[in-house]
C-alpha cells in the first residue's frame, strides 16, 4: 500500500491522522464490531511513527468512535443514530415547506431592536428591526445558531409566535405582505470559538454559513437571516433536470 502523504498544515500529525480514521467511521469504511489496521500497519499507511497513530487513535476513543483491549485490537463501537440532514432548498416555497410542522427545539441567546448589519445584498433597509438570536437543536443537540432581523412593524404583528416558532412560515402566511424578492446564497467556513461554544464544537470544525433575504412589494428588506449550520447537518439536494 503506497504511503499516504498528510498535508504541510499547522495541524499536528496526529490531529490529521484522527480525522482521516474519524471520515472511514463517519463514511461507513469501518462498521460498528470491524477491527481497525494495527499500530504498525496504520503507522505505515501515513509514514508517521507509531507514538502519532496512537495519539490519533487516544483522541477517537475520547469520541467514543472505538475502544481498545489488550490482545483483540482496537475495535469500531456503536454510532450514533446520525441527525437527520436539512436540505438547502432552492425556492422559497420548498423551504417554507420543510419547515411547516418542523418544531426544532429553541433557545433565544439575544433579543433587542437594532439595524440591519452593513452588508446586505439587496433591497433597502427600514429605520428598525426586531433582533432574535437563538440555537435550534434536536434531542438536545444544537445544530446551528440563526440571528434574525425582522422589520419591527411586521415583527409586532406576529411577537409571541416569533419568539416561540421557526420564522419563515409566519411570514409566508401573513397575507397583507407582499414578497416581492427572496435570496438565499450559502458558503463554507471554519467553526470559531463563540459558535464553539455554543454549539459544544471543536474550533475549526467545518460549518455553512446561510444568509436569507426577503424583500417586500417595495422592495424593503423585511426579514434577513444569517444562519451558522453544522457541517455535519446540512445538505445540498439538486435536481438538475428540473425547469
Amino acid at each position: 500500500m503506497p504511503v499516504k502523504k498528510l498535508s504541510s498544515s499547522r495541524s499536528p500529525l496526529y490531529v490529521q491522522v484522527s480525522e482521516t480514521l474519524r471520515q472511514r467511521i463517519d463514511r461507513g469504511r469501518w462498521k460498528e464490531g470491524d477491527l481497525l489496521p494495527t499500530l504498525d500497519a496504520l503507522a505505515a499507511e501515513f509514514g508517521v511513527g507509531k507514538i502519532t497513530v496512537r495519539q490519533a487513535m487516544r483522541i477517537l476513543q475520547d469520541e467514543g468512535l472505538v475502544v481498545s483491549s489488550r490482545g483483540r485490537g482496537t475495535t469500531v463501537m456503536p454510532q450514533e443514530t446520525a441527525a437527520r440532514p436539512l436540505n438547502v432548498e432552492t425556492s422559497l416555497a420548498a423551504l417554507v415547506n420543510m419547515y411547516r410542522g418542523d418544531k426544532p427545539d429553541l433557545r433565544n441567546l439575544d433579543e433587542g431592536q437594532t439595524t440591519l448589519p452593513d452588508n446586505f445584498e439587496m433591497g433597502k433597509p427600514f429605520d428598525c428591526y426586531q433582533m432574535i438570536k437563538r440555537t435550534h437543536a434536536r434531542n438536545g443537540n444544537p445544530y446551528c445558531v440563526i440571528t434574525l432581523y425582522i422589520a419591527s412593524h411586521i415583527f409586532e404583528r406576529h411577537k409571541l409566535r416569533f419568539r416561540n416558532e421557526i420564522a419563515l412560515p409566519i411570514l409566508f402566511e401573513d397575507k397583507t405582505l407582499c414578497i416581492k424578492q427572496a435570496r438565499q446564497s450559502m458558503s463554507i467556513s471554519k467553526c470559531d470559538l463563540e459558535t464553539a461554544n455554543v454549539l459544544n464544537l471543536p474550533i475549526g470544525e467545518p460549518m455553512a454559513d446561510v444568509r436569507r433575504i426577503m424583500c417586500d412589494s417595495a422592495d424593503r428588506i423585511i426579514y434577513l437571516a444569517d444562519v451558522v449550520y453544522r457541517g455535519d447537518f446540512i445538505q445540498l439536494d439538486m435536481d438538475l433536470l428540473s425547469n
